[in-house]
């Protein structure tokens, strides 16, 4: 059976108000998203933070992002000199977050553009990258999850992620982000590459779209057919994990802000009950009269 968590930056588990919002809300997980370069040192007062902060107590960390890649530090696409840099630095990052005993990392695996002639270079030079990080991974014993990206990015499909995870380890798996499929037509697939997929899924960032872009909106607010999604989820063997990854909403009025955190997880709480009510939720809204 699946789980549901949030994810949850960096930089706003280390606000007091994020960690006592969170503890009070009926969320027991977080993904906690690493996306930028951390030195050694930031890393190491990261892990302390999460593992001693009272308001954390009862907050599993089921999933790490890891930093992407990182790009602004390394140059894309890079020689196998910076290559072996790249899975150096997060091979070790995954060893200093080791104490949070996260069963799941993901991985994103690419920035953009990738000119068409570049992809098939780029995904071979990719693999031995995840296949040291699958290895960090499975020594930490959790699972190193390809992301699932947007656009021009490579492992922007089904074949791609294939392509990165086929004949590795079983601690090799992928992160299915539903709000990435912006190729022609990809919304309506979501469903179906769940289900062609469905042996390497070990976890989900969830959140709704237009199909036209990632728009990161809360589930319902955008076109995505979430019965049927739900339905692709539910089809899947063991227990993946269903990660919120949702933009913080920032109301529109003559003083532009950011909703508290608060507000922010009462908000996904309702997006989990719609989510596992929204095959009856969406025929009553389909029928209902508007007086």
């Amino acid at each position: 059976m699946y789980r549901y968590a949030v994810s949850v930056n960096a930089s706003l588990i280390r606000l007091p108000e994020w960690r006592k919002a969170l503890s009070e809300s009926r969320f027991h997980r977080i993904e906690l998203s690493c996306g930028q370069y951390l030195e050694p040192q930031e890393t190491k007062e990261l892990v302390e933070l999460v593992r001693n902060a009272d308001e954390l107590a009862g907050v599993e960390t089921a999933s790490v992002h890891l930093p992407f890649c990182p790009f602004e530090k390394f140059p894309y696409p890079a020689g196998e000199k910076e290559r072996e840099a790249v899975a150096e630095y997060l091979a070790e990052f995954i060893r200093l977050t080791a104490p949070l005993a996260a069963k799941y990392y993901t991985f994103h695996a690419s920035i953009e553009p990738v000119r068409p002639e570049e992809r098939g270079m780029l995904l071979e030079q990719t693999r031995p990258v995840i296949a040291s990080l699958v290895r960090a991974a499975a020594a930490a014993g959790a699972s190193l999850n390809v992301e699932l990206l947007p656009r021009t990015c490579i492992g922007n499909c089904v074949e791609e992620l294939l392509a990165l995870t086929d004949d590795m380890p079983e601690a090799a798996g992928i992160c299915f982000d539903v709000n990435h499929l912006t190729g022609d037509g990809g919304l309506k697939h979501v469903p179906e590459f769940i289900d062609r997929l469905r042996g390497r899924l070990r976890s989900f960032h969830l959140s709704d779209y237009d199909g036209v872009d990632e728009a990161h909106w809360l589930p319902g607010l955008g076109l995505l057919d979430w019965p049927s999604v739900m339905a692709a989820i539910r089809r899947i063997p063991g227990n993946p994990l269903l990660i919120f990854e949702t933009a913080v909403l920032k109301p529109c009025s003559g003083r532009p802000r950011e909703i508290t955190p608060k507000q922010h997880f009462r908000n996904l709480e309702s997006a989990a009950f719609y989510l596992e009510n929204c095959g009856e939720l969406d025929r009553r809204i389909a029928t209902a009269a508007i007086p």
